[in-house]
């Protein structure tokens, strides 16, 4: 439920310099929080509101409600959830569908219904059922949407998984996220790099510059996947410790590999390639890290430097109206960008980082 009801009465705060120290003030990532979600809202893409992108907006709504008790934004995923039945799209075993399922999750938690869960736990059940070995290869793969074959997956599918064990207790969903996360990682994951390709193929791809190309975005959808994973996985869960250690390996890679201005770059290992500092990519991994020091996981000054100027540089990014610029837009691969690119899911990971940022202590 909400954390900082108390905040309620003071939205109307004029916005100020975010470049400052206020920027980390409670009130004022309040502010900027919820003028970037009004803007998005009042500003519709034509995507599928129960689709992947639209899914990873409501994850951060939900998150803004979370903080502030806004009724506003509780209503909206509610009568979005009534709009749809609570239904997810058809193909069910495509990982994207799986992201509005979070939130419908959430929701059938904090609302105490079990029929807001049923179409949900209908489809999951379905992927629990499935005796079928997985082919997590992408290339040349009739099936590669059947399963998790693209490291975004990880955000979009698992931590359904993880949720349907918090809302039911029944641990059948933690052991089927468990292992075919570790399946897609034993493919997918560069030990060396500590960084996830997007797809195998990308094994041997290089940049113009020679550098393996490992994508921004794909790597904030893990992590930020890892983070809604460890958040309902029980601390006696066999394989938790697990996460946490891949959790803390990317967290070490990804501070290390930072922008001087904050951002990261689309292509993470060759900044030269995509110069300007990109929003979604660099939100997600502005949550992931923020949410591990807030859990005492990540600890230490560069932790600390990391989030703020990452902060700092994404609220840079918000215009006068709200809306966050910067956005890669869909896509697999590292691209160019400019101010005017936005995007449903830059904006939900915004408020996911807004999110914890607000816990941060001064």
């Amino acid at each position: 439920m909400a954390q900082l009801l108390l905040v309620v009465a003071h939205l109307t705060l004029p916005m100020t310099s975010y470049g400052q120290k206020k920027s980390f003030d409670s009130l004022e990532v309040v502010n900027i929080m919820q003028k970037t979600a009004d803007w998005q809202l009042k500003h519709e893409r034509e995507h599928p509101k129960t689709d992947w992108h639209y899914g990873a907006f409501y994850t951060g709504i939900w998150a803004l409600y979370e903080t502030t008790g806004q009724e506003k934004y509780l209503q909206h995923l509610l009568g979005l959830g009534e709009e749809h039945r609570w239904r997810l799209l058809d193909d069910i075993f495509h990982a994207d569908r799986l992201t509005i399922a979070q939130v419908f999750l959430d929701l059938s938690i904090e609302q105490k219904e079990e029929r807001i869960r049923v179409p949900t736990l209908w489809v999951l059940d379905a992927h629990v059922g499935r005796k079928t070995s997985p082919d997590v290869t992408f290339k040349d793969n009739p099936y590669r949407f059947e399963w998790w074959t693209w490291c975004d997956a990880l955000y979009m599918a698992p931590p359904a998984f993880a949720r349907a064990y918090a809302a039911t207790g029944d641990v059948k969903y933690l052991d089927y996220m468990n292992t075919y996360w570790w399946v897609v990682s034993a493919h997918m994951y560069d030990a060396t790099e500590s960084l996830y390709y997007r797809d195998d193929r990308f094994f041997d791809r290089k940049t113009k510059n020679g550098k393996k190309v490992f994508w921004s975005r794909g790597n904030g959808w893990v992590m930020g996947g890892l983070v809604r994973v460890l958040q309902h996985l029980p601390a006696n869960y066999p394989h938790r410790d697990k996460f946490l250690q891949q959790y803390r390996e990317m967290a070490e890679k990804i501070v290390s590999i930072q922008g001087k201005d904050g951002l990261w770059r689309s292509s993470l290992l060759d900044a030269e390639e995509f110069p300007i500092g990109e929003s979604s990519g660099s939100a997600f991994f502005c949550y992931a890290l923020a949410w591990g020091m807030n859990q005492g996981i990540l600890t230490g000054n560069k932790y600390q430097k990391a989030v703020r100027k990452a902060w700092q540089a994404l609220v840079k990014n918000v215009n006068d109206e709200g809306r966050l610029g910067y956005v890669q837009q869909v896509g697999d691969s590292p691209k160019a960008i400019s101010e005017d690119d936005w995007q449903v899911y830059g904006t939900g990971a915004f408020l996911l980082a807004g999110s914890e940022i607000i816990k941060l202590k001064k």
